[in-house]
């Protein structure tokens, strides 16, 4: 099912603030649709729209925060709904999850533990603007299967290198898979590869599979191409 109708509707609904009609709006998808379908396929691309326009100096600060916090409404509300259902038959990770620090990509974040915690995993999201030395503490005392880092803003990407190089460095957790996700790495095609990640998608509804699907897959050292040059990216 494709969802661009939808999308569209909901962002001019958000760009109005009018929170009335965001319920309403949410509703009447909820009507046809799961609500973990729609974090996915609905809310993400909209908060991946409203990125873009940011960017583009389409959209004044005051309209950004009204269309960020009329986006975490609907959201929420679809977050409410979630029933807990396991949603796949792979094993139950534990998963550490840090995203960017701007009011967008927290909100990815959000979404993609309650999507994650919806397929049975248990997620600790702590957020973004968490320095690499203290995640690499929170690797060391938590000992998570996954660490999941969820970025979309281009400035994420040194501090997401930072906190690989560390891991990496000191041999924490071999064991340890470590996945990346968000507009960033699809903008920058290879970038993931390059710093180190076991695995990648800018497609959420990919990624939630693949790190039930592909628990094995794991970097070599000599794709870590950063600084002599770029390759293409392989799949997921």
């Amino acid at each position: 099912m494709r969802y661009d109708k939808d999308v569209e509707e909901l962002l001019e609904t958000c760009l109005r603030g009018d929170r009335d009609a965001i319920r309403e709006c949410v509703d009447a998808c909820l009507e046809r649709t799961d609500p973990d379908e729609l974090l996915v396929e609905m809310i993400l691309p909209s908060i991946e729209r409203i990125e873009t326009l940011g960017r583009e100096d389409r959209l004044t600060s005051s309209a950004m925060n009204v269309v960020l916090r009329s986006m975490r409404l609907a959201a929420g509300r679809l977050i409410e709904r979630l029933d807990g259902e396991r949603r796949n038959d792979g094993p139950t990770l534990d998963i550490l999850l840090y995203s960017g620090r701007n009011i967008a990509e927290e909100l990815q974040g959000e979404i993609m533990a309650a999507i994650l915690e919806t397929d049975g995993h248990r997620v600790r999201f702590a957020g973004g603007g968490v320095p690499a030395d203290e995640i690499l503490a929170d690797v060391g005392r938590l000992d998570p299967d996954l660490l999941l880092l969820y970025a979309s803003a281009a400035g994420d990407a040194p501090a997401v290198r930072e906190v690989i190089d560390s891991i990496r460095g000191i041999g924490a957790r071999p064991d340890m898979q470590i996945a990346i996700g968000g507009g960033v790495f699809a903008r920058a095609v290879g970038l993931a590869e390059e710093i180190g990640a076991d695995l990648w998608s800018d497609e959420p509804g990919l990624l939630r599979r693949v790190i039930v699907e592909e628990r094995d897959q794991r970097a070599f050292p000599e794709q870590r191409t950063v600084g002599r040059g770029r390759r293409s990216a392989r799949a997921a």
